[in-house]
């Protein structure tokens, strides 16, 4: 029997290989936009995470007939109001790397709010299907913002201590993560629906 197909509206290849991983168990074929032949732009609005995850999941869906997943997420600084927020991804420029923005936003913690380090990882997930509600998942994790070590992961990850596990994303196992990051959290909203063990509408 064919599986159905879930397109994933990023081309953020960290994102991908994790949201495969978080979705293994559910009877879906999850394919990215590149190999699915969408080749369209994919806007990010806001000015929050729904907006943007919205417009992107929804976007794919309406190109495509199928059913696309999308997030947004970003990672908030406490004292400083939840800065970078929805910008995690952006605020250095289109043209920064995962490093560069590794780095400032570990420059701007030191140099504005040493003293306090707490830091959220935020997720909002949208599935849309063809003829049906988009639905809608948050997910949040905790830590501080620490000197990066490790290689796994992707984004933050590698500066990220975990509240959870104790250790860095950038050094957790790829299980452990999925067990409490702010994306699995997101994907498990969007599960309790019961919509992933279904085929779409």
């Amino acid at each position: 029997m064919t599986r159905p197909l879930l397109l994933l509206a990023t081309r953020n290849p960290g994102k991908i290989a994790e949201l495969r991983g978080l979705l293994a168990a559910w009877p879906w074929e999850v394919v990215g936009i590149d190999e699915a032949g969408f080749r369209e732009p994919l806007e990010e609005p806001g000015p929050g995470y729904l907006e943007s995850a919205l417009a992107k999941a929804s976007t794919v869906c309406a190109a495509t007939g199928l059913a696309a997943l999308a997030d947004d997420s970003g990672i908030e600084v406490d004292a400083l109001g939840g800065w970078p927020g929805p910008m995690s991804a952006r605020w250095m420029g289109e043209e920064a790397s995962d490093v560069d923005r590794l780095h400032g936003l570990i420059r701007e913690v030191d140099r504005r709010t040493p003293d306090d380090r707490r830091v959220r990882y935020v997720c909002v997930a949208v599935l849309a299907r063809p003829g049906a509600e988009a639905l809608i998942g948050r997910g949040e994790c905790l830590g501080t913002l620490v000197d990066p070590r490790g290689t796994n992961g992707f984004g933050y990850d590698p500066a990220f201590l975990s509240l959870d596990l104790g250790v860095r994303f950038g050094e957790a196992p790829e299980a452990d993560k999925a067990r409490v990051s702010h994306r699995a959290r997101a994907i498990a909203r969007l599960a309790e629906s019961g919509v992933f063990a279904q085929p779409p509408i």
